[in-house]
């Protein structure tokens, strides 16, 4: 008893040994490698399906209307469009309809101009995130006035439309409030 006593000074530093083993044994019994983890690649843009998919797994935010106009059409280089006001958003995903309902889902409509061209009118709906152009010269002639009149038809009166003919020819859309 004397003998236990005497090296009673001992047991800390044993136990402490013994506890480093024994986590140390535990970790190599746990020892495999980390899995590797590549993400699926992600198309650039949404399928008709994928679209119908998303909208029924939740409710779309401002963001997410945002996040889908961008995806569901093309923008000419320099488009500034992130301070479009939501109701734009809103409106850009109609338009995009409309060009999928003459031309077909194939069509990827271009934006032409947001809030990034210094040489719209002074007081242009532009430089208040109310206006988006849309390039209209590369759809058939024949095509043209259907798609501004279905524009025009589903937007209703808060928004106007404009078929800008001439050297620069595009499609105008602005929120008349």
């Amino acid at each position: 008893m004397q003998f236990f006593v005497k090296h009673l000074y001992l047991l800390a530093p044993v136990l402490a040994i013994a506890a480093l083993i024994g986590v140390y044994m535990l970790i190599k019994a746990n020892d495999r490698p980390i899995p590797h983890y590549e993400p699926k690649e992600v198309e650039d843009t949404w399928s008709a399906e994928e679209y119908m998919r998303h909208l029924n797994l939740k409710p779309f935010n401002q963001r997410e209307v945002h996040r889908l106009l961008l995806k569901r059409t093309r923008q000419k280089p320099g488009v500034y469009l992130e301070s479009l006001l939501p109701a734009m958003d809103t409106a850009g995903i109609e338009i995009v309809h409309c060009f999928h309902v003459v031309l077909g889902d194939d069509y990827v409509p271009v934006i032409t101009s947001g809030n990034d061209y210094p040489y719209h009118m002074p007081n242009s709906k532009h430089y208040k995130n109310a206006a988006m152009d849309f390039r209209i010269n590369d759809v058939p002639m024949n095509k043209r006035r259907d798609i501004v009149e279905m524009i025009q038809d589903k937007l209703g009166e808060r928004f106007r439309v404009l078929w800008e003919k001439g050297e620069m020819e595009h499609l105008h859309v602005e929120m008349t409030e």
